[in-house]
């Protein structure tokens, strides 16, 4: 099959992460894989795809998108500025296609994938900036998550018809609330599959980050709200006051939210014991010098690190965030859980795991088992069968 992969951006993150991993499969399944960066400049993962993948670069402006205007009906003057800013926003989008068209070879494809899953990737397929038999909207999270956000994801759901969720979790109550949505499309339910060896990793860095008598926490993740790092900087200042555990912390990735926290680190003192490291592809050398890894988001879809963390062999504390960390971790199965945004049961937690070897080990055994269940041979035959089921787009 010909198949379009569609980003909105390929910055490092989870989602682009996974998207590189399933570039991987379908070309290992032989399938002739495109990929477009509707945000050129952010390119930073453009160079994990396998080397056979083109890549198309097109800025496309969320403003351009008549969806990305829905918020403002919440608002008491929405319902009447909505109208006219919609059909503005909708000749802009049309506009925006024609030039498209008259710049781009039209190639026609048999799949096209959004694959952020965010308005810029999902009008671009459901407008038909590209031409395909098939479209799929891959949600990385639940239905309910997108459509309790914006009822604007069901009107480009119902143009695309074909879904693939990463939890069914509540997804009965939203197709009751949205019967228009479960007349059009069809929804599969598939994990983001992950490599079940680590990837190659520098040595020397790990040893160094291993090179020390405190245990080491680490959290791989974007600064941003809804991952919450303050809560695992509050955690560790419980740590030190309340269970007398001194454990060093680490943090691997950047966001709005960095300087906040560097900040708040400060102010309680804990600068000496948490290093900032930015943003880095090779996760991997920083997980496997881990004593333990956490993680600590609000919401969730399916944290890829945590899959990571199992494959590297390090037990995990992670906040029980719908939908996602329950679909890994189960009922405390196959890592500790502790409630969202509190830090004292976060460090109560860590302090659990930190005391008791027996009890890291039986975690480390139990990750490496269930990351199997992610592995892209069981991935990877659930996505031939999705890709022989598709139903046509609208």
């Amino acid at each position: 099959m010909k198949i379009a992969l569609v980003f909105d951006g390929l910055g490092i993150g989870g989602i682009e992460r996974v998207g590189v991993n399933y570039a991987r499969m379908l070309c290992s399944l032989g399938h002739d894989v495109t990929i477009f960066n509707l945000q050129p400049d952010l390119a930073d993962m453009e160079v994990e795809f396998p080397e056979e993948c083109d890549i198309i670069r097109s800025s496309f402006s969320k403003y351009a998108l008549p969806e990305s205007f829905f918020a403002v009906t919440k608002r008491t003057w929405g319902k009447y500025v909505y109208p006219p800013v919609y059909l503005i926003a909708k000749i802009g989008l049309l506009i925006k296609k024609l030039c498209w068209k008259t710049t781009c070879k039209e190639d026609h494809f048999d799949v096209a994938i959004a694959f952020a899953g965010h308005f810029r990737d999902l009008s671009f397929v459901a407008y038909e900036f590209i031409k395909a038999y098939h479209k799929i909207a891959w949600l990385h999270g639940s239905l309910a998550d997108y459509l309790l956000l914006s009822y604007s994801y069901g009107f480009l759901y119902r143009k695309i018809r074909n879904l693939c969720t990463l939890s069914d979790a509540n997804q009965g109550y939203a197709l009751e609330v949205f019967p228009e949505v479960a007349r059009s499309v069809r929804i599969t339910k598939i994990y983001n599959p992950i490599q079940t060896e680590p990837s190659p990793s520098n040595c020397s860095l790990t040893g160094q980050l291993k090179n020390s008598e405190d245990d080491l926490l680490v959290m791989v993740g974007r600064f941003d709200k809804d991952k919450d790092q303050e809560t695992v900087i509050r955690a560790l200042k419980i740590l030190h006051e309340k269970h007398a555990k001194h454990p060093k912390l680490l943090f691997v990735g950047d966001g709005p939210t960095r300087t906040i926290c560097e900040q708040l680190a400060h102010d309680l003192g804990l600068a000496a014991s948490i290093d900032f490291v930015g943003a880095k592809s090779n996760v991997d050398d920083y997980l496997l010098a881990a004593t333990i890894a956490v993680h600590s988001s609000s919401a969730e879809g399916l944290p890829t690190v945590l899959l990571e963390a199992m494959r590297d062999g390090v037990p995990i504390v992670a906040t029980n965030s719908l939908p996602g960390v329950s679909e890994i971790l189960g009922n405390d199965e196959y890592g500790l859980t502790c409630a969202v945004e509190d830090p004292e049961d976060m460090a109560a937690k860590i302090q659990q795991m930190l005391e008791d070897p027996e009890l890291r080990s039986c975690y480390v055994e139990q990750g490496l088992k269930r990351v199997q269940d992610f592995s892209f041979d069981t991935i990877s035959r659930q996505l031939e069968t999705i890709l022989s089921q598709l139903v046509p787009a609208s």
